[in-house]
């Protein structure tokens, strides 16, 4: 089943964004958009705590892949966040990290259904901020306690 939905909760702080299923590129732009809309829900100069799930994610096509790998980095970085993704590459991509309209997010979980992956990541670039998980509420549990 394809979910191509964000949702921000005020009362816990928590912005959820999921992409699950087969997914085109039409889909990426339309999660990208909605997720942005969700972001300017935010007050002026608040924080936030970010959970993307990927559970289920299959692109279909390379290009719907590509495009879906650059809109998380790009959001922790417009807010305060230098995104752990950067520390996968040998040659480090230059990221600016800034804060916009004083939004912060304080802390990134990302579900995603491959197992040995999310491992890798744990393993290789969480930080106390960022952390990699395959459960849904793990990953929820842990931004609400973060």
């Amino acid at each position: 089943m394809r979910i191509v939905n964000s949702q921000w909760d005020p009362e816990s702080g928590v912005l959820i964004t999921e992409l699950t299923g087969a997914v085109s590129t039409s889909d990426v732009m339309e999660w990208r958009e909605g997720l942005h809309r969700e972001l300017a829900r935010l007050p002026a100069h608040s924080s936030f705590h970010l959970l993307m799930n990927l559970s289920g994610f299959e692109p279909v096509d390379i290009a719907a892949h590509k495009q879906m790998r650059t809109v998380i980095p790009e959001v922790l970085a417009r807010h305060g966040l230098r995104p752990a993704f950067i520390d996968l590459f040998d040659e480090r991509p230059e990221m600016h990290v800034t804060v916009s309209n004083g939004i912060r997010c304080v802390a990134f979980a990302n579900v995603h259904h491959d197992e040995t992956k999310m491992a890798n990541y744990q393993q290789r670039i969480a930080k106390p901020n960022q952390q990699f998980f395959t459960d849904v509420n793990a990953a929820l549990n842990w931004l609400k306690t973060f």
